[in-house]
Parts: structure tokens; sequence; C-alpha cells
């Protein structure tokens, strides 16, 4: 009897062992990384016992400092108001008055409101919102030539991004000082700060952003024989503009801050306020400035992160 050969299926590939699985790294790598945290540990003398000793001494700044004076802001004698007018209502911009009452309404803006906790808030708002404002249309054309793929030669591209990544480097803070030597103080110096560190962080957001863009668009709108302008107005604009305005809301939060940090130095805001209430040792008037400048960030941070969910 003769038997059927036994067919065969196809067959299944034997699993070998493989040298693909990871690597363990040396087993000394934490030589150096300890080496490195010792250097900077020490090199910035920390020392966690004369921390610890200091509590009691914070603890006392703390108690002078509780209840905050919330006076400087209820208080309508801090204000300062003209003695010259009758009513608060001829503080108006656009209330109707002669010259010379017209000069002295000036003078309350200018130099006695930004004083008051009220005015040096509204002041820190205005620094942030005049400085990002400034900022944003000179970036646009240097971001569309600092992105690979919409500048116009190679050598223009590197050009760009090592004069941005040069300026960058700058802070505000070192800017607003070099200003300060050049304007003097007051909250224009902080603005201009403000604008120009600005600029150069927008530059590289915008240019990231324009470089992460559909290429099939841009080739599709340049196949039609559309010019530079038009390929960038149609093409890149498009996908770009919710980023932008994204980048914008980001930008405007972080000089709420560099703003406060900005008044450290004379450059007007908040911070100059609350600098001058610690140097006075008016403890009780620096707690509500600082408890204000709390506030206002996160209204800023809550309002910002609201309006780019509603634009993305």
């Amino acid at each position: 009897m003769s038997t059927l050969p036994l067919s065969r299926g196809p067959e299944v590939p034997t699993r070998r062992p493989t040298d693909a699985r990871p690597r363990r790294s040396p087993g000394w790598w934490w030589i150096p990384l300890l080496a490195v945290l010792y250097w900077a540990f020490s090199g910035v003398q920390f020392n966690l016992g004369e921390l610890i000793a200091g509590i009691p001494q914070m603890q006392d700044w703390l108690r002078q400092s509780l209840p905050p004076d919330v006076t400087t802001i209820t208080d309508g004698q801090r204000y300062g108001f003209p003695p010259e007018f009758t009513s608060v209502f001829q503080l108006n911009p656009f209330a109707h008055l002669d010259a010379t009452m017209a000069e002295i309404r000036e003078r309350w803006w200018a130099n006695t409101f930004p004083q008051t906790v009220v005015g040096a808030t509204l002041q820190t708002i205005q620094m942030a919102i005049a400085g990002t404002v400034v900022a944003v249309p000179f970036s646009l054309p240097f971001a569309f030539l600092a992105a690979r793929n919409t500048s116009p030669h190679p050598a223009v591209y590197h050009t760009v991004k090592l004069i941005v990544n040069v300026l960058r480097s700058i802070p505000d803070f070192a800017v607003g000082l070099m200003l300060i030597t050049a304007i003097g103080l007051g909250p224009f110096t902080g603005t201009m700060a403000l604008a120009f560190h600005t600029w150069t962080v927008l530059i590289k957001l915008f240019a990231e952003s324009i470089e992460n863009i559909d290429e099939g668009v841009v080739e599709a709108i340049r196949a039609t024989g559309a010019p530079y302008l038009a390929v960038v107005i149609w093409a890149v604009m498009p996908q770009v503009i919710p980023d932008f305005i994204s980048m914008v809301l980001y930008r405007f939060e972080t000089n709420i801050r560099s703003a406060s940090v900005l008044g450290l130095i004379g450059a007007g805001g908040i911070g100059f306020l609350m600098k001058s209430d610690f140097s006075l040792f008016q403890y009780q008037q620096a707690a509500t400035t600082v408890l204000v400048l709390i506030a206002l960030v996160m209204v800023v941070d809550y309002t910002s992160a609201r309006l780019r969910r509603w634009v993305l």
C-alpha cells in the first residue's frame, strides 16, 4: 500500500536571536553625572543648612508683611488727585479743559498715577501689549528669510539665522540696561527692551512654524507661475496664521512677567513700585504689590490660554 506524500504548508521562518536589542549603557555612566552635579552645586555654594538657619528671618519678614496694606489700592489719597480739580471726572482724557488744567491732567496721568498700584499694574500691561505689537510686524519678514523653505537663497538663510541666534542670546534685562544709558529710565525703555527680545524670539518661532508647513500646497501655487510674494500670501500664510497667533499670545504672557522684572531696573511698571516698597522697608505695601502681580499673571495666563484654544 503506497502512501501519499504529506503536503507541507508554507515554511515559517524560525526566529533567530537578534542583536537589535537595546544595548545597556556602561555601568560607569553615573560617575561623570555625579561629577557634573558636584561641580554645579559647589559652584553656587549650595548650603541647605544656611537656608534652614534663615527660616526665622523669613518668618519675621512674613510677619511684618501681613496683613497686606490694601489701602494702597483703596485709599483715594494715595492717588494724589490734583487739588485744582473739583471732580475726579475732570481726569477723563476726553474731558474739555483749558490749557493749564489740561497740562495738570497730563502730568497726573504721566507721573502720579503710574506710582500707584493700579497705575503701575496698568502700565505693566501697556508695556507688554506695546512691546509685543511693535515686535510682530518686524519679525514676520525676517521669519520668512530665516525659514529654510521660504528663504530666497541658502546664504540669506544662514546669515539671518546666525544674526538672530546671536541677538536672541542677549536677555531683555541686559537690553533694558543698555537702553537706560541711551534714553533714560521709564516705561518707554522697558517697552523697547521687550520689543527687541520679543522680535528675536518670534523670528525663531515663526521660522520653525513655516518650515513645518505642507510643501504640496506651496508647490501647487508655484506651478501656476506665481511670484514669491503670492506664494507666501496664498500658500504659506493660511497654514501658519493659527500658530502665529498662538505664539504671539504666548509671548504676551511672557512679556507680562518680563515687564515686571524690567521695572526693578527702573524701566517702569509694577516691578519699579515693588522695588521701591522693599527698598523703603514697606513690607505690607510690598506684599500687596506682590499679590497684585500674582493675580495679574494668573488672569493673563487664563485669558491667553482661552484665546489660544479658541484660535486653534
